[in-house]
Formats: C-alpha cells, structure tokens, sequence
C-alpha cells in the first residue's frame, strides 16, 4: 500500500497535464469550434475526476501528495480548475438535453427543420428514436462511410441512420451506398432520413432492402405522432 500512495503522490504531480489529455480532443476538422471547446472541457473534467481519485487516495492513507508549490496554493487551483470545467460541462450537457426536447417539441413543418444546423437536426433524429426506446449516439463526424447516428434497439439490433437536410432530391446512388455501409457496419436496418425528397429510381430501388426511407413529409409526421406519444416528455 506505501508503495501505491507513493506512485500517486508522484503522479498527482503532474495534475496540470490534464489540460493537455483536454487538448487532444479538439484536433479533429470534423468538429465545430463548439464542440471542440466541448470535447476540450469533458476530457479535461475527465482527467481531473482521475487525479481526485489520486488525491483522495492519499489523504485516505494518512499521507500528503508532493506539490511544486505551495499546498494550499496548489490544491486551490487544482480544485478551481477542475470544478469550473466540471461545471461547465455538466451545465453543457443539461443546456444540449432540454434543447433537443424542445426542438422536437417545437417542430411543426418541414421549414423549422431547415432552420436548424446541421449538427441540431442529427441530434433531434437521434432524440426522435431514443423516443421510443432505443439508444442513439450521433456520430459527431466522427464516421468515414456517412453514418451521422448509430441506433441500438432495445431488441438488440444495430441500425444506422444518414441525416440530409436539405431541400433536394435523395437519388439511388446515395442509397447505393448507404446499402454498403449497412453491410460493412453490420448493421440490420439502415435509415436515410431527408428534409427533401427521394427520386422515383431511389424509391424503386431501396424496394425489398432493409432500407428505411423517411421525405420531409414523412418526417414531420412521425416528428407529429412523437409528440403526441410522449407529450409529458416534450413539454
């Protein structure tokens, strides 16, 4: 045990670093400055949570972690910084949960789903099914093959879902391959969920595939039904 409080004793030294483990989420060019500053902020409240653990387990066994500075000086911004990010994230995450239920709320046609940014409309397909059960992570851009959420039903099934808001036609080549990423992921259903409208090839094609196809028309009624269904949830 003396040998374990000394290991973190020296580790808890380098509480700092946690700000760089905070800035190696933000070098993607698939993420907006928002959720680069997001992912910054989880990570860093992540890595702090870990070094807490170091210090309490310290303390714990009756002995003081080693500090570069003073004690007091160093645990108060030790405790500063880490609270604000951990605040700050949790306010983040409670602000992004009560706006994807209001935008789900609060749509009604097919122009205040345009209005919305790219990133808010994968998030409110995403809320749309963990509606009805299931759970749903949007990619982030994360994805190389135009997956923008990954849903797990709750009967196990792994469905992928492409978001295309915009007012244009979805033609058969974009369900061509939507189809070979069904398949490469292993998926057993794939959606392509679009504010605009399927050409008639597309429809013909994605006919008998475990492709599911949702037009802006389609979409705002099911966006409709939805909130009749959970009218407590939406409010």
């Amino acid at each position: 045990m003396d040998a374990l409080v000394a290991v973190f004793s020296v580790l808890y030294v380098f509480w700092p670093l946690i700000f760089l483990f905070g800035l190696g989420g933000m070098f993607s060019n698939d993420l907006t400055i928002p959720e680069r500053l997001r992912r910054f902020l989880g990570r860093t409240a992540l890595g702090w949570l870990i070094w807490v653990f170091f210090l309490v387990f310290i303390y714990w066994q009756g002995s003081r972690p080693i500090t570069l500075m003073a004690q007091e000086v160093d645990h108060l911004l030790f405790l500063l910084s880490g609270g604000i990010c951990c605040a700050i994230s949790i306010g983040w995450i409670a602000y992004r949960l009560k706006n994807r239920w209001l935008r789900l709320s609060n749509t009604r046609k097919i122009e205040d789903l345009l209005d919305l940014s790219p990133d808010d409309f994968e998030s409110l397909i995403a809320g749309l099914f963990r509606s009805y059960g299931h759970k749903a992570q949007v990619t982030g851009g994360s994805s190389d093959h135009g997956v923008d959420v990954v849903v797990q039903t709750n009967s196990g099934e792994k469905w992928i879902v492409q978001c295309k808001r915009y007012s244009g036609s979805v033609g058969e080549p974009v369900l061509r391959d939507l189809f070979g990423t069904m398949t490469h992921e292993e998926a057993q259903k794939a959606y392509l969920i679009t504010t605009g409208m399927f050409t008639a090839q597309a429809l013909e094609w994605a006919e008998g595939k475990p492709l599911i196809l949702y037009d802006g028309e389609a979409l705002v009624k099911l966006i409709r039904r939805t909130q009749k269904r959970t009218p407590k949830v939406l409010r």
